[in-house]
C-alpha cells in the first residue's frame, strides 16, 4: 500500500510538471465561439486576467483568453500574466506577481478580476501583500480555485472585494455547458438547483458558502488570514494528495476548530487522490468527527463539472439537495 502511494504521489508530480496533464485543464468542448456572452452580469465590461500563483504555460491559458474576448468582454492582461519563472520556480518573481495584482484591482475600469490558473504562489503573494496599498472595493469580483484558495479564504476573512470560487480561464475551455449556465446563474443573482447531493449525516441547513481546496485550507487557517467559517456552508475539493496526505489535512482542520462553528460540510470532487473505497472511508470519518450535516457529490473542484460558487449567495440544502435561491 505504501508503494501504491509512493507511486501515486509521483504520478502527481509529473503532472503537475507537464501543461498537457494539469488537472485545472480539460479538453475543449465543441461549443460556440461566444459561448460566455452574457455569463457576467452587465455591470462587468472590463475583466484583468493575473496569473498570482503559477506560470500559465497551456495554450488553454491564452485559449480561454480569446474566449473571452469572443464573448464581448474587453481584457485586461497583466503585464507578468505570462512571464517565465526563474530556473527552479513555478511561478513569476514575487514583484512581477504584486505588481500585476495591485494594478488590477487598483484600476477602477476592472469590474471583475478572474485569475489564468492555480498551482503554486498564491501563499507567497499573500504573506506579502501590502493591503493598505488597496483600494476598498467591496463589488469587486474575484474569481479562482485551486491553489487560489488562499486568497479567496483571506479576502472572505478580511471581507475584501468578492470572492468567488470557480473555474480560471484555462479551465473554461473545457468546461461543460451545464457549469457555464450555473456560472451565470451565479453571477447574475439567479436560482440554482436543486443540485442533488448523498448525504453522509442528513440534515437541512441554510448558509453562505465558503469552497475551496481542503490542504490550501490547512494553509490559510494556519496563518494570519484566516476566513470566518461560523455558520458557513464549507465546500472541500482536493487534487493530487494521497491518502495519508488527506487524513492529515483533515485532522490539522478538525483539531484547529475550522470546522467547529460551521453549518454543514459537503465534500466535493476529490480528483486523482485514490479510489473511492478509499475516500469514502476518510469522508465518513471526518463527519462523525465534525457532527454536522455532511454531504457528497457536489461538482466543484478539478474537473470540467465545476461549479461557480459565490461566498456571497445563500446555500440552501433541504432533503438531500442543494440550492441557491435568487437574490
Amino acid at each position: 500500500m505504501k508503494l501504491r502511494h509512493l507511486l501515486l504521489a509521483m504520478i502527481a508530480a509529473t503532472f503537475l510538471s507537464t501543461d498537457a496533464q494539469d488537472a485545472e485543464l480539460h479538453k475543449e468542448i465543441k461549443a460556440s465561439e461566444q459561448r460566455y456572452a452574457g455569463v457576467f452580469p452587465p455591470e462587468v465590461k472590463t475583466i484583468a486576467l493575473i496569473s498570482p500563483a503559477s506560470y500559465p504555460g497551456s495554450p488553454s491559458h491564452k485559449r480561454g483568453i480569446e474566449l473571452l474576448r469572443a464573448a464581448g468582454y474587453k481584457i485586461k492582461l497583466g503585464a507578468h500574466a505570462f512571464d517565465k519563472p526563474p530556473k527552479g520556480k513555478s511561478s513569476a518573481p514575487l514583484e512581477a506577481r504584486l505588481e500585476d495584482f495591485y494594478n488590477a484591482w487598483n484600476d477602477d475600469e476592472v469590474d471583475m478580476i478572474l485569475c489564468v490558473r492555480g498551482g503554486s504562489g498564491s501563499q507567497e503573494l499573500l504573506n506579502n501583500l501590502d493591503f493598505s496599498k488597496l483600494k476598498r472595493r467591496d463589488n469587486l469580483r474575484f474569481q479562482g480555485y485551486s491553489d487560489i484558495t488562499i486568497l479567496l479564504c483571506a479576502f472572505q476573512g478580511k471581507n475584501i472585494g468578492q470572492p468567488i470560487a470557480g473555474p480560471m480561464s484555462g479551465s473554461i475551455v473545457g468546461l461543460k455547458l451545464d457549469c457555464i449556465e450555473e456560472m451565470k446563474q451565479m453571477h447574475h443573482g439567479l436560482a440554482i438547483g436543486p443540485v442533488p447531493v448523498t448525504p453522509i449525516i442528513p440534515g437541512d441547513c441554510s448558509g453562505l458558502p465558503l469552497a475551496g481546496h481542503l490542504e490550501r485550507y490547512t494553509r490559510v487557517w494556519k496563518s494570519s488570514f484566516k476566513p470566518d467559517t461560523k455558520g458557513r456552508i464549507i465546500i472541500v475539493e482536493c487534487v493530487h494528495r494521497t491518502v495519508e496526505q488527506i487524513k492529515q489535512c483533515f485532522d490539522e482542520l478538525i483539531d484547529g476548530g475550522f470546522f467547529q462553528e460551521c453549518a454543514a460540510v459537503v465534500f466535493a470532487d476529490f480528483t486523482r487522490c485514490g479510489t473511492p473505497q478509499e475516500i469514502d472511508p476518510i469522508l465518513e470519518d471526518v463527519a462523525k468527527r465534525v457532527n454536522k450535516p455532511t454531504y457528497k457529490g457536489f461538482p466543484f473542484g478539478h474537473t470540467s463539472q465545476c461549479y461557480t460558487i459565490d461566498f456571497r449567495r445563500q446555500f440552501v440544502i433541504k432533503d438531500n439537495q442543494i440550492f441557491v435561491p435568487a437574490n
